[in-house]
């Protein structure tokens, strides 16, 4: 094959552009310390490099996800301990309130300060972290309790997202630390009159006889009513002699709950019913005694309602909270989860029962003075302008289908005074525009006038079964002369610092129902039970924040450690081996060097040489 110059430069070009590229790729391998610059360079490392990249970049944001959780939490565990100590302050000036030996001034400069400590722990409540409140659930930007201690937030939890499907929580709610449940607490309720030995002019003991109690030498009837610890109601009466005793008299009382299902004492003259099971709020009592002879009334529980005498239970107006609020008393709660109603509730779920041929009596005073009074039938629930309540599918309610949401909306209809301009919906609505009645928090019906600062609305809803003689027991209950709760596994941190601030601020001891101010309190005693109980469950929220914080502790050094991991691979990919480009570097250009120099040498030969 002829070699001419042409070819000969030819191939000295191709090779010099070669040589070039590979010296300048070794060259940028070495001053960018990556070994590519663009994807079709090598398009494996420009993949595994992406890949590499973004899980870089997702550790990156876990780990500054974590970070920030982890600081919402530290700063959440530096408040429970602020909490903890203002609440042990509480209680030991509440201990100091209860030896009984205090003066009217210690007492009031006690209430003063312990009202103190409340604000304090309002404003502890409501701590804001960098625009964000602590304890109101998800719902960030709401202040979570007001001047009175009602929660306003949510019961959600927030949580970081730490990992691809992993989140960690990292907040506690409002709503689980101040009305939180704990299901290693028992249901505790007391009567809140005392039997005193009338002999003795002490209080009763087990050993006491009924005469000396009751002051007559005559055969008292008892009647007793109440709901089970199950949910299940019960009512009963019973005759004792004058010579049984107190002793004998729980005995009775506790035989007509379900076998072994509650423990029935007497602390201080006061009857105590404690429910034998943990974690269930169902138990209530009621009783009084009536005289065989002149049938005198000897009464155990005073409601302090208006109008109600001690043979009461729930027959009963509902209280007026505030000039244009009313409210019931009684918890609706779901027999079965132990849970408060809420609007979509069945009526048959709290009662435990079909309630088939059951009917409520409801009466009162709507909103514009007018009395009103019919009986609202369950089978065929309607409003009182005789129009079926009818379910979201057109369907009639019945006593199976009917819910908490339906009935209150009915009651709103009952108050506000409207007119019959048409269907119950339409009614309804135009009710609410002046009325709102709806569950609380605690499932108990909340009556507000909102266009009245003075309402003038009374109202009473009560189980048409209510009262002895009639056939059933009541099956529902909205608002009673019921016994006190001295605790319960669902608690109300600011509910129990106000009952111990309202009994020191009363010197009131032990519970007295015959006191025309606050009949219903338990006593500074029953409120450190509560006290106890509130600071328990602090604790456990609080070694529930310091878990989490654990938890997004953890997190973060995994995702750091996995940070370097990806980022360590990356480098192994990615990153220039420098000892072995350097070699390569010198390598071509030795070979460029020869090259050149023999280009050099052949082009200094001649037509002479070739000769």
């Amino acid at each position: 094959m002829r070699i001419t110059q042409n070819s000969f430069f030819n191939s000295f070009v191709a090779d010099q552009q070669r040589i070039k590229q590979q010296l300048d790729y070794f060259n940028r391998q070495i001053s960018s310390g990556v070994k590519i610059k663009y994807g079709y360079e090598d398009p494996q490392i420009f993949s595994d490099t992406l890949r590499l990249d973004y899980e870089e970049t997702t550790l990156v944001q876990a780990v500054n996800v974590s970070t920030d959780a982890q600081n919402f939490a530290k700063n959440t565990d530096s408040v429970m301990f602020e909490f903890t100590d203002a609440l042990s302050r509480f209680k030991m000036l509440v201990t100091q309130a209860a030896n009984g030996a205090n003066s009217d001034s210690n007492y009031y400069a006690i209430s003063n300060e312990l009202k103190s400590l409340k604000e304090h722990i309002i404003n502890l409540s409501n701590t804001s972290i960098n625009g964000r409140y602590l304890f109101s659930g998800t719902a960030l930007d709401v202040k979570p309790v007001d001047d009175s201690g009602t929660y306003q937030g949510n019961g959600e939890s927030l949580k970081a997202l730490v990992g691809a499907g992993v989140q960690i929580p990292y907040n506690i709610s409002g709503e689980d630390l101040f009305l939180g449940e704990d299901g290693n607490f028992a249901r505790k309720i007391t009567t809140n009159i005392p039997l005193k030995d009338q002999t003795t002019q002490s209080a009763a003991t087990t050993e006491t006889l009924i005469k000396d109690f009751t002051g007559k030498n005559d055969d008292y009837v008892f009647y007793i009513r109440g709901r089970n610890p199950d949910g299940s109601v019960f009512e009963n009466s019973f005759t004792m002699t004058a010579d049984k005793s107190v002793g004998e008299l729980l005995n009775t009382i506790e035989s007509y709950y379900t076998p072994n299902s509650v423990e029935v004492t007497l602390k201080n003259g006061y009857i105590n019913i404690v429910d034998r099971q943990k974690g269930r709020s169902l138990l209530d009592f009621h009783i009084y005694a009536q005289n065989s002879v002149d049938s005198t009334i000897v009464p155990f529980i005073e409601s302090g309602f208006a109008g109600t005498d001690s043979t009461t239970y729930d027959d009963v107006d509902f209280l007026k909270t505030d000039a244009s609020t009313l409210r019931g008393n009684y918890s609706q709660i779901v027999k079965s989860s132990n849970q408060y109603a809420v609007r979509s509730t069945l009526l048959s779920e709290v009662a435990g029962r079909d309630l088939t041929g059951s009917s409520l009596d409801i009466s009162g005073t709507d909103r514009n003075g007018n009395a009103f009074s019919y009986t609202f039938t369950l089978d065929t629930p309607t409003d009182i302008f005789a129009n079926t309540i009818n379910n979201s599918d057109g369907t009639p309610a019945d006593s199976t289908t009917l819910t908490f949401g339906q009935l209150v909306d009915a009651v709103a209809v009952a108050v506000s005074g409207v007119t019959d301009q048409g269907s119950f919906e339409a009614n309804v609505s135009e009710a609410s525009k002046v009325v709102d009645v709806y569950l609380d928090e605690k499932g108990r019906i909340v009556i507000k006038d909102k266009n009245s600062t003075d309402t003038s609305i009374s109202f009473n809803m009560h189980d048409s079964n209510s009262g002895f003689g009639i056939p059933g027991p009541s099956a529902l209950v909205f608002n009673a002369n019921n016994a006190l709760s001295v605790d319960d596994p669902k608690h109300d941190l600011f509910e129990s610092l106000d009952a111990a601030i309202e009994a020191v601020e009363n010197a009131r001891v032990y519970p007295d129902g015959k006191s025309f101010v606050k009949p219903r309190n338990p006593g500074i005693e029953n409120s450190l039970e509560r006290i106890d109980h509130v600071l328990e469950h602090i604790n456990k929220m609080h070694t529930k924040i310091g878990a989490m914080s654990n938890g997004l502790n953890y997190a973060v050094e995994r995702n750091e450690t996995l940070k370097i991991n990806v980022q360590t691979l990356r480098s192994q990919i990615l990153d220039t081996d420098i000892a072995e480009a350097t070699v390569k570097l010198s390598q071509l250009s030795l070979n460029f060097q020869a090259m050149m120099a023999s280009v050099a040498k052949i082009q200094n030969l001649s037509l002479v040489n070739y000769l």
